[in-house]
């Protein structure tokens, strides 16, 4: 078997051992960069390969695929990773530490299960994966060890972990039983006969395998874990948990329902739709009250996920390309939120509303460039947030699911209101919040911010070359649908 397929998760997990087993100072600043280094030194390999591999190759007897879909997801997995080093570098520690050589290890090795996952073809190879990322997520919350909130956050976040888990597997053992096997093409053949014959045995197992992925998702009601780990972990922590995991569990998701049992969504379809409504609704309306603004984008980030998770209810092509490019899109300005979050956590040691005041003034690029990706979530045009809620919402109408365009699109409305709380606070509010310290790294965390805006412009300006690259990236087994160009 040729190794080259290979090259960027060998990278990483090189790295990856070397930050943890090498005696390295645990505050070197070097490391950070190398980090970095390696993830676009991977990002550039993967994207060499969706450029130039076959469209498809089946390894280790069809436990794995590399094929345009996984490539291209590990693409996006990569950036968001790339991303949260760069967030890293430009990050002071609001509780008195930093940031050492255990969490880029972490990160790197993390980010290697996540493009494992991307491309599994077997049940037991997708949970190992989805495993091995929850375990260093564990770790990466509570990476500083002298932090009690921190340490509370992982504490939650691995006993949520651990049930999920529990009933991700019992899922499983269910469609062994049922199917005699977990390579998932024979194993969802065989489901979809079941879910016909034996309904309710066979929809019992999808859903204990639907709470093991919702769970990654933070979907309602599996989400209690997000708004105390994302609150408790370090802020770079918090948007990788936010971006990264995501990418992955919608891979997964991908494959499970319409790519494996197209003919089959009468029985997942209404299960993922009711789901993505409250997701939508409960985060929605949970993120308006908040005033810690890591809290608010956790309540965001599950609102969104529901909005995601419309277009793979839809099950069409439509819809799984909405997604993906939604995914895109949800990358860029998450990362652009946390990244303010950070900026603003480094200037004043404060992580609230009250923090953001003033900003347009004190920070009017920062504030600017903030302002773009809280916009962007809202769904304003031209911004790439717009066109993904409509390709979602389009998508949601061509599979007669109106009542759920519908109800998406009253999320948005209420959606807009807590962002532009904190757009209002940065422009509105009089007597800007004084600076407590002189905080590094200001043009960093500020040209981090402007990458993400420009993503932003660039695919909301032309979606139409974005949808099409995603349609080509599906898995074959994704059911057509009328495309809008």
């Amino acid at each position: 078997m040729k190794v080259a397929p290979f090259l960027p998760e060998l990278l990483l997990v090189a790295g990856g051992l070397a930050c943890l087993l090498l005696p390295v100072r645990r505050q070197t600043r070097w490391l950070g960069w190398g980090t970095l280094f390696l993830l676009v030194a991977a990002l550039d390999l993967k994207l060499w390969g969706v450029l130039h591999e076959p469209f498809s190759q089946d390894l280790f007897g069809g436990w794995f695929t590399l094929d345009r879909f996984s490539q291209l997801f590990g693409f996006l997995i990569l950036v968001g990773s790339a991303g949260v080093a760069a967030a890293v570098l430009g990050f002071r520690q609001e509780r008195g530490t930093t940031l050492g050589r255990e969490f880029f290890g972490l990160l790197l090795l993390a980010t290697t299960a996540l493009l494992i996952v991307a491309g599994a073809r077997h049940l037991f190879l997708i949970y190992l994966g989805l495993e091995m990322v929850s375990l260093l997520s564990y770790c990466m919350t509570g990476v500083i060890k002298r932090d009690s909130l921190g340490t509370e956050a992982a504490l939650k976040y691995f006993l949520f972990g651990a049930l999920a888990t529990g009933a991700f597997l019992y899922g499983l053992s269910w469609i062994y039983g049922l199917t005699g096997t977990l390579h998932l093409a024979p194993a969802a053949a065989r489901m979809g006969l079941l879910l016909h014959e034996s309904p309710w045995i066979a929809g019992m197992a999808l859903f204990f395998v639907t709470v093991g992925v919702g769970f990654k998702l933070s979907l309602v009601p599996f989400h209690m874990w997000a708004p105390d780990a994302y609150e408790g972990a370090p802020t770079p922590v918090a948007a990788f948990l936010s971006i990264g995991p995501k990418a992955a569990a919608f891979a997964v998701a991908v494959r499970l329902f319409p790519a494996a049992l197209p003919s089959d969504a009468a029985f997942w379809s209404p299960m993922l739709a009711w789901l993505a409504v409250l997701s939508m609704t409960i985060g929605n309306l949970a993120a308006v009250g908040q005033t810690n603004v890591k809290r608010l984008l956790a309540y965001s980030s599950i609102a969104h996920a529901g909005t995601m998770l419309i277009g793979i209810a839809a099950g069409s092509s439509l819809g799984l390309a909405a997604t993906f490019y939604y995914l895109g899109a949800y990358l860029l300005m998450n990362l652009g939120a946390f990244t303010g979050v950070i900026l603003i956590g480094n200037r004043t040691g404060r992580e609230d509303l009250d923090a953001f005041r003033g900003l347009s003034r004190s920070e009017p690029a920062a504030a600017l460039a903030i302002t773009v990706c809280l916009l962007s979530l809202a769904g304003i045009p031209p911004l790439a947030g717009f066109f993904a809620k409509l390709w979602i919402f389009g998508a949601a109408l061509q599979a007669n699911l109106t009542w759920l365009a519908v109800a998406a699109a009253l999320n948005a409305v209420v959606a807009a209101f807590y962002y532009m709380r904190i757009v209002q606070a940065m422009y509105l509010a009089s007597d800007p919040l004084p600076a407590a310290v002189a905080f590094p790294h200001r043009r960093l965390l500020t040209g981090l911010l402007f990458a993400c805006v420009i993503g932003l412009f660039a695919i909301g300006l032309f979606p139409q070359d974005w949808l099409t690259w995603a349609i080509q990236a599906l898995p074959p087994a994704a059911p057509p649908s009328l495309l809008p160009w």
